[in-house]
């Protein structure tokens, strides 16, 4: 099912269904993109209304039957009776249904939607949240009804009141505004009046008169604002400031451009952290401070290269480019600057340009991809793109939008490469020797190479074939957190032994592809030994002695703090995945969000590689091989796909391509690194990324292996303990560690962890049951957690009593990752202690009082390997912990050690990991 709909408004005398009818073409060129809803307006027509709409209708048609004719309000003069009901049928329509991201609408309908978007703007887009775009064909301008200004103060003033209309406001949604040369109702005229109240209006003409037209040439002008507009941010009245995690991935790309490309030029404002030191070509995060949105230019003629100057327009031309908040998971904005005219550099040059860019954002979605902009942009001109008829291109972009063509290409092995061939022999070894590779590297701990920074949202994928249990470990590992609006309740008259249970969370039953869509929820990862200060005995007996309770913000169990981890349970997998089987390539695209894998196997053997129970014992540990072979092939598919152009680009194409896994650039490049180092030293080759054109499919075989198990480690949930054939398999599998991209195992039964959780959720009791709870669904957690070697530090702000930071109280008490309270439940119940600020006789989070004792090392943040103490004082200042600059910093090892003066370019880690620091605002 489409995800984005669009909202469709007929005129007067019209229906929803009657102008879906006319709009088939239009459907079904972007069928793919969007889905089109059309309601019917409320109110049946009547005559003596005084709107401006088409009056003669032909008597074959529906509308001419009165029970057919629908309008939105009953205008008298200048107030339109039922425009009020008419709105809040579609705030309900739009809420209650979700996923409207623009509106399309015709004559009168065009009319509502101006009042739709007018009542957005000047609400700050509290109403019709998510409203992206309007599309006005025959629109027209009138005053501003006197009845929206009652709604207005009515439905929305008494909440706020800055919520002020004056009939000058521009709307500063993008809007494509549609006229007939030939339409006597509306004028163009009129249209272009109603299109001025708009930033930056499309206006597109067409040939015919009052009606919406779909000729191939206005469903173009359609398809290409609304691409487009997948490629542009939000109103100026919605937030505009990314999340952290998009903040960074927008900075790496940032810095990587401008080392790439020397014509690189950043548009948008930065704060110099030492102005006197600075290296103005320099765009590092250790230099600058970035403001949002990030916008820049990259001059598209290539500098170091030879090219042919004919196949190029005459005059320099760049392409700007400016973030969205969620890029890159939405595609980024985009345009051309130049300063050319018509002659030099027609507008159907550049609306070829545009398209063949447009192509490139969809085949990489989801991926940092300017990149690839400027190469595809260069290849267009190298190619002699200038000269390119439209039908050319149209032709191009309709084969390369069908997805079976795209999918019989991939499967198609002598599709267009210059990678040489390779045997199964020599692809099978190369694959071995990246497993080599990549196990080095974390014995040395140099997979978690990068600049470091927090790790926000660390986040930790399941895999696995289907029914292996996944769902049922997701349900044990976080309480049932993926709630969709169940209740705790149980069916069947009360048994709890239900396949699929009404509880919440991921839904579980024993046959494939349970889980469609990912799960997503938080789970709590017990520390590791030794990463704490309370670890220390003589710590926690230094509290005690002082009378002061030890923190924790989530809670603990077995004495050991416990770490919000996201936690994503994706669609099941089968053998063949990376070509696109059962939910492969949607399961495979879910990967990249996930710092560390779990791999959950079905130990017993009773299922073959699809899920499908079987009658003899199959040995489980094929799956681990299959497993990781899928998303080699999937990534090694990737690349090979585009290798005429890695070869063509270089090194830097390459590292971008894999950089698009979600992993910074410095990652990838400690990778080439590794595999350059070992090439040369066993097959006596120099410099192996500098001639790719050299590249067979091993070689190609031996990166992507390294590469996957680096980015992806993994660890194994041997599932299913509790049946007797799964004993020897646990214990073969085991003694074979590490094994085909897995390092670490913990057998367990996510079955009986799962019951035990939804009992005491449920009931809510909390009993002396702790013995018959196991908690290896935690210690796998912890066991795959520990492969990334976080950085735990401990923010205070002092270091006598190692107080929490006023700042972090928020965090404490309201932060969605905080246990519910039939996860406390579960929590005591197995032994463990709930969070610091938790208050079991009111059931909620409190902050203590004033006079109170404050809980000592509270509070914990997760930071990447490398991280420095300017690094943990950024992290805190992005999350408006601290203010001010920094001054001053003291750390410490232990609890009741001497604290110490560091350095803001020291890196953290054990030594250092109580940590508290002075700024020049004092902390409230």
């Amino acid at each position: 099912m489409v995800g984005n709909k669009i909202l469709v408004l007929h005129g007067n005398r019209q229906t929803g269904e009657l102008l879906l009818g006319r709009l088939v073409k239009l459907q079904n060129a972007v069928a793919k993109e969007f889905q089109f809803v059309a309601p019917d307006a409320p109110f049946l027509f009547a005559d003596g209304d005084d709107d401006l709409e088409e009056s003669r209708h032909d008597s074959n048609d529906l509308e001419s039957s009165l029970r057919w004719q629908r309008t939105w309000w009953h205008r008298r003069g200048n107030v339109y009776h039922g425009l009020e009901e008419s709105i809040t049928m579609m705030e309900h329509l739009w809420n209650d249904d979700g996923g409207f991201v623009g509106i399309l609408a015709f004559s009168q309908g065009s009319r509502f939607a101006h009042i739709i978007s007018t009542l957005h703007t000047v609400t700050n887009g509290d109403a019709f949240r998510g409203l992206r775009s309007v599309v006005h064909v025959s629109g027209y301008i009138s005053p501003m009804p006197t009845n929206f200004m009652t709604h207005l103060e009515d439905q929305w003033c008494q909440y706020n009141n800055n919520f002020h209309f004056d009939e000058s406001i521009r709307i500063s949604l993008p809007s494509l505004h549609v006229m007939g040369s030939t339409d006597k109702l509306v004028s163009i005229q009129e249209s272009k009046e109603l299109s001025d109240l708009y930033s930056e209006p499309m206006i597109h003409i067409h040939s015919g008169g009052h009606h919406v037209p779909v000729k191939a040439r206005d469903i173009e002008q359609y398809i290409m604002f609304w691409r487009k507009l997948q490629c542009f941010d939000e109103p100026a009245v919605t937030c505009t400031h990314p999340d952290e995690e998009h903040a960074q991935a927008q900075i790496d790309e940032v810095y990587a451009l401008s080392q790439i490309f020397p014509t690189f030029r950043l548009l948008s404002e930065t704060e110099i952290n030492d102005p006197d030191n600075a290296d103005p070509d320099d765009y590092s995060q250790e230099c600058r401070k970035y403001a949002h949105p990030i916008c820049y230019t990259i001059l598209l003629q290539p500098e170091d290269e030879e090219m042919q100057q004919e196949l190029w327009p005459p005059k320099t031309i760049s392409l700007h480019v400016k973030y969205p908040p969620d890029y890159p998971d939405c595609p980024p904005i985009i345009s051309l600057q130049h300063e050319m005219n018509y002659f030099e550099f027609s507008s159907n040059q550049s609306d070829l340009l545009m398209k063949k860019l447009t192509l490139t954002i969809n085949d990489e979605q989801g991926m940092p991809c300017v990149m690839s902009l400027v190469y595809a942009a260069r290849d267009f001109f190298g190619e002699g793109g200038l000269a390119k008829r439209p039908a050319a291109l149209q032709q191009e972009e309709k084969s390369v939008s069908k997805d079976e063509a795209i999918e019989k290409e991939l499967q198609d092995q002598s599709f267009a490469s210059s990678l040489q061939p390779a045997s199964g022999a020599r692809i099978e070894k190369c694959r071995r020797e990246g497993w080599l590779i990549a196990l080095k590297m974390m014995e040395n701990k140099s997979n978690n190479s990068g600049k470091g920074g927090s790790w926000k949202q660390f986040t930790i994928g399941l895999v696995g074939k289907p029914s292996a249990g996944k769902s049922t470990f997701f349900n044990a590992a976080t309480a049932f957190a993926r709630q969709r609006g169940g209740i705790p309740t149980t069916k069947n008259n009360g048994n709890e032994d239900e396949d699929i249970i009404t509880l919440g969370g991921a839904a579980m039953a024993p046959h494939p592809f349970t889980t469609i869509d990912p799960n997503i929820g938080f789970c709590f990862v017990p520390t590791m030994d030794g990463s704490c200060p309370e670890d220390d005995e003589e710590g926690c007996e230094f509290l005690s002695k002082l009378g002061i309770p030890l923190g924790s913000c989530h809670g603990r169990v077995d004495e050991r703090r416990l770490i919000p981890v996201v936690l994503k349970d994706v669609a099941g997998l089968v053998p063949g995945a990376y070509e696109g089987r059962g939910k492969g390539n949607k399961f495979l695209d879910d990967l990249t969000d996930a710092d560390v894998l779990i791999h959950v196997l079905d130990a017993s053997g009773k299922a073959d590689s699809e899920g499908n129970k079987v009658l003899d014992i199959i040995n489980p540990i094929n799956d681990l091989e299959w497993i990781s072979n899928e998303i080699v092939a999937w990534v090694f598919t990737n690349v090979k796909q585009k290798w005429d152009s890695v070869v063509r680009r270089g090194r830097s194409k390459l590292l971008g391509l894999f950089s698009g896994y979600k992993q910074s650039q410095s990652f990838v490049e400690d990778i080439f690194t590794a595999v350059e180092n070992f090439v040369r030293e066993n097959d006596g080759r120099d410099s192996v990324f500098d001639k790719l054109e050299s590249f067979d499919e091993g070689d190609l075989y031996r990166l992507v292996s390294a590469f996957v198990m680096a980015r992806f480690p993994m660890g194994l949930a041997l599932n299913k303990n509790d049946i007797l054939s799964s004993a020897p398999f646990i214990e073969e599998i085991t003694s074979k560690l590490p094994i085909h991209g897995c390092f670490v195992a913990q057998d367990l039964s996510a079955d009986k962890e799962m019951r035990f959780i939804r009992h005491h959720i449920l009931h809510q009791s909390i009993a002396s049951t702790a013995s018959n709870f196991e908690g290896s669904v935690w210690r796998c957690l912890q066991k795959a957690f520990s492969l990334r070697s976080p950085v735990l530090v401990f923010p205070v702000s002092e270091m006598q009593t190692y107080a929490p930071l006023p700042g972090l109280n928020n965090f404490a008490t309201r932060d969605p990752s905080l246990p519910s309270k039939g996860f406390i439940s579960c929590l005591e119940s197995a032994g463990g202690t709930a969070p610091s600020n938790w208050d079991n006789n009111k059931d909620m989070y409190v902050i203590q009082g004033k006079n109170e004792i404050k809980p000592a090392l509270r509070d914990v943040i997760l930071m990447k390997p490398g991280s420095t103490v300017n690094d943990v004082f950024l992290t805190l200042k992005n999350m408006k912990v601290l203010e001010g600059e920094f001054v001053r910093a003291e750390a410490a090892s232990k609890l009741g050690e001497k604290p110490k003066l560091v350095s803001k370019l020291d890196i953290v880690g054990n030594g250092n990991r109580i940590l508290m620091i002075m700024t020049t605002k004092r902390q409230k």
